[in-house]
């Protein structure tokens, strides 16, 4: 194919990551049971622990079962429509077409590459993501298992408190630039790139075209993260840990554990000059995205399926 035609190639096998991973057993050693604390600071990728077979493992089994792309329409009614959305920054433009219409465009996009190109424009390029909360996709995503979180329990779940997403999408496809609140967002097929900048980088981007837009045309000529600035990662996420255990400890509420972020201010500073946090989060593994930070997704299979959790947070 034209592997080499593209300055960004989704379909490369070794994309950089510079977000903390951590196992999910490492996660409930650490933060208890209840698995992230609400308002984490910033991104985290929860991986999952290799031979653990629980009770737990065989839901995760069963929705992707549930969820392949032979499997996918048999649990929904036969004429089954899906909303889809612009993949533009505001993704303002709608289209409702059949499931099984959806699933056959996308897998034969762009000459049966499954692949939608950076050229593109947003408002073009039509995506299952987010229109997912009607009563038949309420029923189905009954069958998800949330993240690991404080807000993830199963009373924020009767309450209402937790909004589940089922999303869809081909090679290069993904949602401009945006954010909104905290949440979780975890591969199920596929595999998912991750793009975020903390709140006072708002990137610069081209509204009317998707993600893929931005990875070609801005992303390379940005600055690599240096040592320094993995290591300051790093410690950010060991220093959040220790504010946390003190707070615990003393069982003081403290408005401030969420606060502190890499800069000395959260004022509004313009796009940054380096890259951005980035991850490949690869099919059983979620990524946890922070309150208010820019984000924005690009698939990089065929048939990548993913589930996202926006939870309500609060402080403690």
């Amino acid at each position: 194919g034209n592997k080499h035609k593209w300055k960004w190639d989704p379909t490369s096998k070794s994309h950089p990551c510079n977000i903390h991973r951590i196992s999910h057993s490492e996660l409930l050693r650490l933060y208890g049971d209840e698995g992230v604390p609400n308002l984490y600071p910033y991104p985290l990728v929860i991986y999952p622990d290799n031979g653990n077979s629980g009770n737990k493992n065989g839901r995760k089994a069963k929705f992707a079962n549930l969820t392949t792309l032979g499997n996918l329409p048999s649990n929904f009614p036969a004429d089954f429509h899906v909303t889809l959305t612009g993949s533009d920054s505001l993704s303002s433009h709608k289209r409702t077409i059949p499931l099984t219409q959806y699933l056959h465009e996308v897998l034969t996009a762009n000459n049966d590459s499954g692949e939608t190109l950076p050229s593109q424009l947003g408002n073009e390029t039509w995506y299952l993501f987010g229109e997912t909360f009607s009563d038949e996709w309420a029923n189905f995503l009954q069958n998800y298992e949330l993240p690991p979180c404080h807000s993830c329990t199963q009373l924020h779940r009767e309450q209402n408190m937790i909004a589940l997403s089922f999303g869809i999408g081909n090679i290069g496809s993904g949602v401009q630039w945006h954010l909104h609140g905290p949440g979780f967002s975890e591969t199920i097929h596929g595999r998912k790139h991750w793009v975020l900048y903390p709140p006072q980088h708002r990137p610069e981007y081209d509204l009317d075209y998707a993600s893929r837009h931005w990875m070609e045309n801005t992303y390379p000529v940005l600055e690599d993260w240096t040592d320094i600035d993995l290591q300051n990662e790093k410690k950010a996420h060991e220093e959040f840990l220790q504010r946390w255990s003190k707070i615990r400890e003393s069982r003081r509420r403290d408005n401030n554990i969420g606060k502190k972020s890499f800069s000395v201010d959260d004022m509004e500073r313009g796009p940054s000059s380096k890259k951005p946090w980035e991850c490949t989060i690869n099919r059983g593994e979620t990524i946890y995205f922070p309150d208010q930070w820019h984000h924005a997704t690009i698939n990089l299979e065929k048939y990548t399926v993913f589930v996202s959790s926006f939870t309500t947070e609060h402080e403690g």
